[in-house]
């Protein structure tokens, strides 16, 4: 019973991750959600997407000038905090290609639906390093 109730309504903390990403307050998120009347699931998808774009894109600032974490180091850590299998969290990241945000497949980085079909998942980058020359 406890694990349904999970996945039918948000934790505290993914209701204030949402207020957020949403711009909306959190007491008409909290009642939303109290009331069951929010896609917790698709919402929680969201922000395990914000998060690992957030994480990401610093990751890619880091890259030259400090090693401090790796994408799947990131990829633990969202599966612990969402309590996700690696699998799942993989699919929830990767293999939806029309749930709006798609990441590449070798960097994490964000890219387009049009970009994403033309490389294989790939972005610009990482396909370009694909090319033999």
């Amino acid at each position: 019973m406890a694990s349904e109730r999970i996945e039918n309504i948000l934790r505290e903390k993914d209701i204030k991750k949402a207020s957020n990403l949403f711009g909306v307050d959190e007491m008409t998120f909290r009642r939303l959600n109290d009331q069951r009347l929010l896609n917790a699931s698709y919402i929680r998808e969201l922000l395990i997407r914000s998060d690992y774009e957030k994480l990401t894109r610093g990751l890619r600032y880091l890259i030259d000038q400090d090693n401090s974490y790796t994408y799947p180091e990131i990829k633990q850590a969202l599966s612990r905090e969402y309590g996700l299998s690696m699998n799942a969290l993989n699919e929830i990241l990767h293999g939806r290609q029309n749930a709006g945000m798609i990441f590449c497949k070798k960097c994490g980085f964000r890219i387009s639906s049009q970009t994403a079909k033309r490389t294989g998942g790939l972005c610009s980058n990482c396909f370009a390093d694909t090319l033999d020359f």
